[in-house]
């Protein structure tokens, strides 16, 4: 009976908690999406401007070095440019968060987890909204199929886990060590182009192949270019490699923050 008892206080304290940090983590969230718009005319419609002009002189640019013709290219090259935009935006302000949040942390106790998820999460809201206005030309070309919502959906919330999970792990390191924020800072731009963003995996020589399957955005971007334009889906071992990374680096991510968010107050 006493058994009984305790595991179900328990279970009732594991549900106050959860129910806490889904609240908080959604007003916070709600709060970055507020205060980034804040005083704009266009709101989040700006999220499309950036990949747009970028797809537009990419575009432009490499037609010149592109000799073979890509099928709708310019769709692809946008598609890409979106999904990059959402990670590497939330990386770059997820990051140093923490620091940025000194006042508040050392002001009250809540779970320090929210501060660079509603980053991640408000960022993905606005990729949602803005993936679903591609959906608009797309229709046109008749690429999309039944299918292809649940091939979108498994691209994002891979994308989803690996941005979460990265996030909490360079958000925790850079609270000891600062020179992590310009570390990613500088990662990021060669990433860029380690990604399949303006060109197809298959322009990679094949020699050269083994080497993107450390790189999880690729099955990312293969998945989501197929549900939306019908592209080649990722072959077995690049997406199993993928799907490994991605597992390892959200798992080491909420491991090491839940480790290092203990000494926060130590190093803010």
């Amino acid at each position: 009976m006493f058994v009984l008892h305790c595991g179900s206080s328990a279970m009732r304290y594991l549900s106050k908690s959860l129910r806490h940090f889904y609240q908080l983590l959604i007003s916070m969230t709600s709060k970055e999406l507020r205060a980034r718009y804040k005083h704009t005319f266009f709101g989040f419609f700006w999220l499309l401007v950036n990949p747009l002009l970028q797809m537009s002189v990419m575009a432009f640019v490499f037609r010149f070095f592109i000799k073979e013709e890509i099928i709708h290219y310019p769709y692809l090259l946008f598609l890409g440019l979106l999904i990059w935009n959402f990670f590497s935006l939330s990386l770059s302000k997820a990051t140093p968060s923490i620091v940025y949040e000194r006042a508040l942390i050392k002001k009250a106790r809540f779970p320090r987890e929210v501060i660079p998820l509603s980053i991640v999460l408000s960022n993905f809201i606005n990729t949602g909204l803005a993936l679903g206005l591609l959906f608009i030309p797309v229709l046109f070309l008749g690429t999309l199929q039944i299918s292809s919502f649940f091939y979108l959906l498994v691209a994002l919330l891979l994308l989803f886990l690996l941005t979460s999970g990265l996030s909490l792990l360079t958000s925790a390191l850079n609270v000891m060590f600062r020179d992590i924020n310009f570390f990613v800072q500088a990662f990021l731009i060669v990433w860029f182009y380690a990604t399949p963003i303006v060109y197809p995996l298959s322009f990679v020589p094949n020699q050269y192949q083994w080497l993107w399957f450390f790189n999880p955005l690729t099955s990312i971007l293969q998945l989501a270019q197929y549900a939306c334009l019908h592209t080649p889906l990722p072959n077995w071992q690049t997406f199993t490699s993928n799907l490994a990374v991605i597992v390892l680096v959200a798992t080491l991510g909420i491991l090491v923050f839940k480790k290092q968010a203990t000494k926060f107050d130590d190093w803010l």
